[in-house]
């Protein structure tokens, strides 16, 4: 049918004829040319059969060009539905690239708006991050300062109750130096008081020496003094005994 349309004078919306013609012009070319009358002469029986076949002819074309038109005219609605569909498609196609492009863009944009706040949060998250760092470096100086100010205080109760310990032992030194003193000033008079006692003594027992000794070179005198006197009793005494017997 294709092949038809091409070689029809509409041809078809697939394929075009090879050529537009004036129907005029292509129904006279096809048309015999002998069969053309130059000009009008008495009907005679024998052409009166081949006019019979040339009207069927060109009723067979005529009606083969109806159908060719209405063919075309159907083609012709069919593409423009098509073209219709495709201009829709096509507007459709635009539109949707038209909002991809702005989707896209509008995306950038986003993209370049979240870019830019990530930028800055990230700056004041840098800024932060440096300030916890001094934060962090201020608590550990305060903390090591605090180590050393316990430590220092640790230290210095520590020397404090060594110093009281030593000041306790120095007071308890003290009252034993106090009490060794009472002790020795006690011991000294004590000393003192029996060297006086012996002092006292000593001088009684000079003077009961020499009483003694008085005594004695009395006694010695004494004795001699008898021993003298004791021999010429006993001489008297045997006188007096001879002379008796």
């Amino acid at each position: 049918m294709y092949a038809e349309f091409k070689h029809s004078m509409i041809g078809s919306y697939r394929k075009p004829p090879d050529k537009i013609t004036n129907p005029s012009v292509a129904y006279r070319e096809a048309a015999p040319q002998d069969n053309l009358p130059k000009k009008l002469e008495p009907l005679s029986i024998p052409n009166s059969h081949a006019l019979l076949l040339a009207l069927k002819t060109l009723q067979d074309k005529i009606h083969r060009l109806e159908l060719e038109r209405t063919q075309a005219e159907d083609n012709l609605n069919t593409l423009s539905q098509e073209a219709a569909l495709y201009k829709k498609a096509l507007q459709n196609e635009n539109n949707e690239r038209n909002l991809a492009h702005q989707e896209l863009i509008k995306q950038r944009k986003d993209i370049s708006a979240q870019l830019s706040a990530a930028q800055i949060r990230c700056s004041v998250l840098e800024k932060q991050l440096e300030l916890t760092k001094k934060v962090i470096l201020n608590a550990e100086q305060e903390k090591n300062f605090a180590l050393e100010q316990q430590q220092l205080q640790w230290e210095k109760g520590r020397d404090q109750i060594k110093l009281n310990e030593k000041l306790e032992k120095l007071e308890v030194l003290e009252k034993e130096c106090v009490r060794l003193t009472t002790t020795q000033k006690t011991a000294e008079e004590k000393i003192k008081h029996l060297e006086q006692k012996l002092i006292e003594e000593e001088h009684q027992r000079k003077l009961i020496q020499d009483s003694a000794a008085q005594l004695q070179t009395g006694l010695e005198i004494n004795r001699i003094l008898m021993s003298s006197v004791l021999p010429s009793q006993q001489t008297k005494k045997k006188k007096s005994a001879k002379v008796t017997v």
